[in-house]
């Protein structure tokens, strides 16, 4: 497919007439994802007797054919002179493409800080993070995801009003953007809640103008408390829509909705993401509740402004000051980055490919679906997988 668009590309700027088109092919994750995909499609037929749904295979597909000028490309000419460039085609997909996902982070994070958020306005984020055995679920319920995404943020912004108006600022209102990231640093499946939320409120002043009042402190108490409340939100919302079974105190049973008759291979690929285990067979399609264990402490600080509590987490210690605009933007960018960067994943020898991480990694192997044998080894570095 051939577009012939004037662009007056050497007469503009210098960064345009040295634009050099990237080469997915020659990276490793576009590799890894090539050379495995018809492996993971035939063992997915095999091993759970059904395919993987078409917008799986459509992204995964969409990802290989992302920026290679045999799957269509743009001829860009200036007409002033005999230059020309071609521009590959771009899958524009949402699932993990690091160029394409890396372009929407860019656009939107320029958008949100010109047209959305109010300047020389604190920021601070709130991550939620849920039980594993929630995971799965709300990793293809849409609906079930945007429910607790709603929880979280309106319980984030009760907080605010409520620590504001015991400080005598009544009317106060805050606002706040949330990102739902779907993926851990290890790429095990792990949907939890980025909030970016004005650390503090607008109340009006006394000519009716709203004005900025910050919030002075959170402490660790603050967040505990905070969790607790989304906690009891959010078990109580999944009791009403019938998801799991709150008659226990000690135990929720998530309970059956369906989805291993109607999709088999998706479910189980989700559970096996989640846990770091290879995905079995046919045990996978059995209708057995999951059970979800309520034992342990309450409301622990495993770290500054970090709480955790019933397998339910909370972190709010990262913060961007109101005349930091590079910070403000870097922490908006950051909650829209890809799943995975392309310069941290790496071939090794004998069929491994290492993921280097920030942190040292103290959680099982992550096996990856299509590399064919199961193995690995956890470093300082990253795991590598294989």
């Amino acid at each position: 497919m051939l577009l012939a668009i004037g662009g007056g590309l050497s007469s503009r700027t210098e960064k345009a007439a040295s634009y050099a088109r990237r080469q997915p092919e020659l990276g490793a994750l576009h590799r890894v994802v090539r050379e495995n995909l018809l492996t993971l499609y035939a063992a997915s037929e095999q091993g759970f007797a059904s395919a993987l749904p078409t917008f799986v295979k459509e992204e995964l597909e969409g990802f290989v054919n992302c920026g290679l000028l045999c799957r269509g490309f743009a001829l860009l000419a200036c007409p002033t002179c005999p230059k020309r460039q071609l521009v590959a085609f771009s899958c524009k997909g949402r699932g993990f493409c690091p160029s394409c996902l890396g372009r929407r982070m860019a656009e939107t994070s320029a958008n949100l800080m010109e047209h959305v958020l109010p300047e020389s306005v604190p920021l601070r984020q709130f991550v939620l993070t849920v039980p594993f055995e929630l995971r799965a679920r709300l990793a293809y319920d849409k609906q079930l995801l945007g429910s607790v995404c709603r929880i979280h943020v309106d319980s984030v912004l009760g907080f605010y009003r409520r620590r504001m108006r015991d400080r005598g600022i009544r009317d106060g209102r805050s606002g706040a953007i949330s990102v739902v990231q779907r993926t851990s640093a290890d790429l095990r499946l792990n949907p939890h809640i980025h909030t970016v939320a004005l650390d503090g409120v607008f109340a009006p002043g006394d000519d009716g103008v709203p004005v900025f009042h910050t919030l002075p402190s959170l402490d660790n108490r603050d967040v505990a408390d905070l969790l607790q409340v989304v906690r009891v939100r959010i078990l109580r919302m999944l009791s009403r829509a019938g998801v799991i079974d709150a008659d226990s105190a000690e135990t929720l049973c998530l309970l059956d909705d369906g989805f291993a008759e109607r999709d088999p291979a998706l479910l189980a690929l989700a559970h096996s993401a989640v846990t770091g285990l290879v995905p079995a067979g046919p045990e996978h399609r059995e209708r057995i509740p999951l059970p979800i264990e309520l034992r342990g402490s309450l409301g622990v600080t495993t770290s500054a402004l970090c709480a955790a509590e019933l397998g339910f987490s909370l972190h709010a210690a990262t913060t961007a000051r109101a005349d930091d605009a590079e910070g403000r933007e870097a922490l908006v960018r950051y909650i829209l980055r890809p799943a995975i960067a392309q310069e941290r994943v790496q071939l090794l020898p004998n069929d491994l490919v290492r993921i280097h991480l920030r942190i040292r990694s103290t959680g099982p192997v992550l096996p990856t679906c299509g590399l064919g044998r199961q193995s690995g080894v956890h470093d300082g570095n990253g795991i590598e997988v294989g």
